[in-house]
C-alpha cells in the first residue's frame, strides 16, 4: 500500500511538470561567457567565471582555491526578445547540503528589467551535474534586458541560454552596465548560506538597488585575512570596499591580521571608502555561552583594529556593529548562523544607505 502511494504521488507529479514544446527542444543557444558578464572582476577569469583566476590565489590555503571556482554573485546580462527562455549547464558536482536548497548551491535565478527595477522572473531548477531546463516561457516577445544569477557554492564548467529559433539574444547595451562597482570580502554569508536562491545573496540585492557590479569574495569558512586576499581584492579596483570577514577568523588572528590586512589593500587603494562589518551574532549564541562569547571577542579585536587605523591616520574608514543587523527578533537565520532570505534582505537594507552614501560623494 505503502509503494502504491509512492507511485501515484510521482505519477501526479510528473503530470503537474510541464512539457517541452518542439519549438523549446529546438532552442538555439548562446554560450554565457559571450554575453555580458557581471560580477567577476580584474582578479577573475570571466569566461570560466571563476571569481579568482588561479595565478591570482599563490600562497592562499587550498580551501580558498577551490572555493575561488565557485561563480557566487556573478551573473549574465543579455537582451532578447524570445519568448522563452531556456538554461544548459553542467556543474563540476551536484552537491547537496543541509543547510542550504539545491537550487542556492547549484541553480540559476533569472531577473528581468521591468523598466523601472531588475525584476525576479524564475528560477532554473537543478537536479543532477548537468541540467537543461525551460526558465520562462509565454512571454510576449518584446526585446527586454534579462540577468541570470549563477550558483553560489557550486563550479560551472559551462552555461548557455537558450531562446527560441528566429529570436535575437545579445549582449547587454551600453547603458544597462552598471554604474558602480562594489567589492564584498567575507565568510559564508557572505557567499549566500543560506539564502533560499542565488539572487537573495545580500550582495546581489545591494547590486540590485544600487545599480552597481558586486564582486562577491565570500569564501564559505575562509574569510581569514590572509594577505594574499587583500592582493586579489585590491585587483578588483572597486569604489567601495567591504570587510565582512569576523566570522571565519579567530579573535587572536582578528588582532595580528586586520591592521596589516588594511594596510596592505590600501597600497593600491589609498583613497577608496573601505566599510568594516562586524560579524552578525550567532544565534545560538545566545544559548551556547561559549560561542556567544568568541563572537563578541571577535567583533571587539576588530573594533580595536578600526581603532588602531584610525589613530595611525588612515581615512575614508567606516565602521558598522553587528547588533541590528538583522534585526532584534532571532528570526533571521536558516541553521542559528546562516542568513535565510530574511536575514539577507535585512543585511542589504541595513548596508544600502552607506554604501549609497559613499558611492555618492566617495567619501
Amino acid at each position: 500500500m505503502k509503494n502504491t502511494r509512492i507511485i501515484f504521488g510521482i505519477a501526479v507529479f510528473l503530470c503537474m511538470m510541464p512539457s517541452v514544446t518542439g519549438q523549446e527542444k529546438q532552442a538555439r543557444y548562446t554560450n554565457g561567457s559571450e554575453l555580458t558578464v557581471l560580477g567577476i572582476s580584474g582578479a577573475g577569469d570571466p569566461v570560466s567565471f571563476h571569481r579568482v583566476d588561479s595565478a591570482n590565489l599563490n600562497g592562499l590555503p587550498s580551501t580558498v582555491k577551490k572555493l575561488a571556482k565557485n561563480p557566487a554573485g556573478a551573473a549574465i546580462l543579455f537582451r532578447t526578445d524570445s519568448r522563452f527562455i531556456k538554461v544548459k549547464w553542467r556543474l563540476e558536482n551536484y552537491k547537496i547540503w543541509w543547510n542550504m536548497s539545491p537550487l542556492t548551491v547549484n541553480g540559476t535565478d533569472l531577473y528581468g528589467w521591468n523598466g523601472k527595477s531588475w525584476q525576479y522572473v524564475a528560477s532554473a531548477r537543478p537536479s543532477d551535474a548537468e541540467n537543461e531546463t525551460v526558465v520562462i516561457r509565454n512571454m510576449d516577445g518584446k526585446m527586454r534586458h534579462y540577468m541570470m544569477y549563477l550558483p553560489l557554492y557550486s563550479t560551472l564548467k559551462s552555461i548557455a541560454v537558450g531562446i527560441e529559433n528566429g529570436a535575437t539574444i545579445q549582449k547587454a547595451d551600453p547603458e544597462f552596465l552598471p554604474e558602480h562597482r562594489i567589492a564584498i570580502y567575507g565568510s559564508s554569508i557572505t557567499q549566500g548560506a543560506s539564502a533560499s536562491r542565488p539572487g537573495m545573496a545580500y550582495p546581489s540585492v545591494i547590486g540590485r538597488a544600487l545599480n552597481a557590479e558586486v564582486y562577491n569574495f565570500g569564501f564559505s569558512g575562509s574569510g581569514k585575512m590572509e594577505p594574499g586576499a587583500a592582493d586579489f581584492l585590491k585587483k578588483s579596483d572597486a569604489d567601495v570596499y567591504i570587510l565582512d570577514c569576523v566570522p571565519n577568523p579567530s579573535p587572536e588572528e582578528i588582532r595580528s591580521r586586520t591592521v596589516p590586512f588594511v594596510k596592505r589593500l590600501r597600497k593600491a587603494q589609498p583613497d577608496t571608502p573601505l566599510v568594516m562589518v562586524e560579524s552578525v551574532f550567532r544565534e545560538h549564541g545566545h544559548w551556547d555561552l561559549e560561542t556567544g562569547k568568541r563572537v563578541r571577542a571577535q567583533n571587539r579585536a576588530f573594533h580595536d583594529a578600526y581603532k588602531q587605523l584610525i589613530n595611525s591616520g588612515e581615512k575614508n574608514l567606516y565602521y558598522i556593529r553587528g547588533d541590528e543587523l538583522t534585526g532584534s527578533d532571532h528570526e533571521a537565520t536558516s541553521d542559528g548562523t546562516h542568513l535565510s532570505d530574511i536575514g539577507h534582505h535585512r543585511m542589504a537594507q541595513h548596508l544600502i544607505p552607506v554604501i549609497k552614501k559613499l558611492l555618492r560623494t566617495g567619501k
